[in-house]
């Protein structure tokens, strides 16, 4: 056993998280770490790895355990390369290399603490490790240039693959890994699978990733403030979430028919207990029974995934969808409109002083589907810019060296991006929401706030004084959803749009989408996502 957790329990502010947390983590287990977006699992996290230490509760590890944790958003502003970087985490590799270079410069004479150095050097490759990070780098499409840059400069998914490579030449026992493969092509996702597969170290993996989740060995998830555990990967995770959750429908179910006969006894009990002391006393324990089933009818959050739903019995289904957790309510209110071009792509060749790719051609209509596949600077994203900044008449940064785009002239896109944009960062929550609107000419007053705030499951009281900065990765994205809407779009453009989500947001994206009339260009490395809208194949 690596990690015991017994009676843990978290509050920030006003808002308690989690009560009395008990689970383990074994040695070579391969765990997710689910649940809905701001139940505090990266919270979780970081009270594992020992960062945060304000919590109730007992977290007991191994001795000498090596725990490494990374996170959602992390090197920013940091100004050494990454090359630096990861070796400042490799054990014990800036310390020896101190003492060899300090001796082979004549300034260093204590010849035991060099054979030492050269030593534990050879023993554990140390000689040729930054040949290995290198090549590991490049693996992930970070050139040798690249790796000795400021890490600042360097693009989300290529911090991601920083991390992920400082973790592989870490030797730590535990690998705590906060959404790993948010802003990943689809290459790199499959390299971090394959790593993760291999590696003999135990990973507790925050992800709703679901090609991620079919392949751990036991899914965990923090549900109304507990913790709920499911061996096997995400197929099995699905099956026993359907049974667990039918289960607790019809028993809550039957705890309201319970409750019911009893409030009824206990009104009739009102009526007649003034006649004798019989009736007193049977009206006392009456009451005493129907305050005992109260205090026990607590109503659970019930999600099930949509496939399963529709294998249910009729009186299973028609419960659970009375009874079942709210989600987040996208509407998009385009008309339906006839099958106009919306985007004309032509023989495209794209770049800054040279192309990035040449003779891209696709075209876009109401209900067309363009899925933009490629690796992680092929250019996708300099074509999504391209594309914006010609509808708003504004001159793109990227240089069209062949070929055109043109834009219909209904067109109104609506966009979601991997990363928010500045701008909004340091506005609370419901001063941001005010700015879209506002910036879309759309009427907008305190109640329209609150309500958009409780439609995309926000505590309108306790979110809206919340900055943009500080809401969880899960927060952020239904803000972009909300940023996506706001000028009833015909054309949406979407980067990455389940990064982020849990579960049940991600199905509700997926549905809402299917059912939009409008076009959509879309990149993604969600293979769940990309089957399920599906569309024509555009290749970079």
């Amino acid at each position: 056993m690596l990690i015991s957790v017994k009676n843990l329990s978290k509050s920030i502010g006003a808002k308690n998280l989690f009560n009395d947390l008990d689970f383990t983590i074994e040695n070579n287990e391969k765990i997710a770490l689910i649940g809905r977006n701001g139940q505090g699992k990266s919270t979780l996290l970081q009270m594992l790895s020992g960062d945060d230490r304000e919590y109730e509760g007992k977290i007991d590890t191994k001795k000498n355990l090596k725990v490494i944790l990374t996170r959602q958003e992390h090197l920013t502003d940091n100004t050494q390369s990454a090359l630096s970087y990861i070796l400042k985490n490799v054990p014990n590799y800036s310390k020896y290399e101190k003492v060899l270079k300090e001796f082979e410069d004549g300034d260093h004479t204590d010849t035991h603490l060099y054979s030492e150095a050269v030593e534990y050097f050879s023993d554990n490759g140390y000689y040729y490790i930054k040949d290995l990070i290198l090549a590991t780098l490049d693996d992930f499409q970070i050139t040798n240039e690249k790796a000795i840059s400021p890490l600042v400069s360097l693009s989300g998914g290529e911090k991601r693959f920083v991390e992920l490579t400082r973790m592989m030449y870490s030797s730590a026992d535990l690998l705590l890994i906060d959404e790993p493969t948010n802003h990943m092509d689809y290459r790199g996702k499959d390299q971090f699978i394959s790593w993760m597969l291999t590696v003999t170290e135990s990973m507790l993996i925050v992800t709703h990733d679901r090609d991620v989740l079919q392949s751990v060995d036991r899914i965990i998830e923090l549900k109304d403030k507990k913790i709920h555990q499911f061996k096997g990967n995400y197929d099995s995770y699905i099956k026993q979430n359907t049974t667990n959750t039918t289960s607790a429908v019809m028993h809550y179910q039957n705890q309201l028919q319970k409750l019911k006969d009893a409030k009824e006894r206990v009104e009739w009990g009102n009526r007649m207990r003034a006649k004798s002391k019989a009736w007193k006393t049977r009206y006392d324990k009456w009451l005493r029974e129907y305050e005992k089933i109260l205090s026990e009818t607590k109503k659970p959050s019930f999600w099930i995934d949509q496939e399963s739903t529709e294998n249910l019995g009729k009186k299973v289904s028609e419960s659970y969808d009375k009874f079942k957790e709210k989600n987040i309510n996208i509407a998009f209110h385009t008309e339906k409109q006839r099958a106009s071009e919306l985007i004309t792509v032509s023989n495209l060749s794209l770049g800054y002083e040279k192309p990035i790719f040449n003779s891209i051609s696709f075209r876009i209509a109401n209900n067309d589907r363009i899925f933009i596949k490629g690796r992680n600077g092929a250019g996708k994203s300099t074509l999504v810019r391209t594309i914006i900044s010609l509808s708003k008449n504004e001159t793109p940064k990227a240089k069209i060296f062949e070929g055109d785009i043109k834009c219909g002239t209904i067109l109104r896109i609506g966009e979601y991006e991997q990363e928010i944009s500045h701008k909004y960062l340091s506005m609370p929550l419901g001063e941001a929401i005010r700015h879209v609107y506002e910036e879309n000419n759309i009427p907008v007053d305190d109640m329209k706030i609150k309500s958009t705030l409780s439609q995309y499951l926000f505590d309108p009281k306790i979110d809206e004084k919340q900055k943009i900065e500080h809401l969880s990765g899960g927060q952020k994205a239904r803000f972009q959803i909300i940023k996506l809407l706001a000028n009833k779009p015909n054309l949406l453009i979407l980067d990455e749009p389940t990064n982020h989500l849990d579960l049940p947001s991600i199905e509700e994206l997926e549905n809402s989408l299917l059912e939009f009339q409008g076009g959509i260009l879309y990149i993604s490395h969600d293979k769940s996502f990309i089957d399920k809208i599906g569309g024509d194949v555009i290749e970079i």
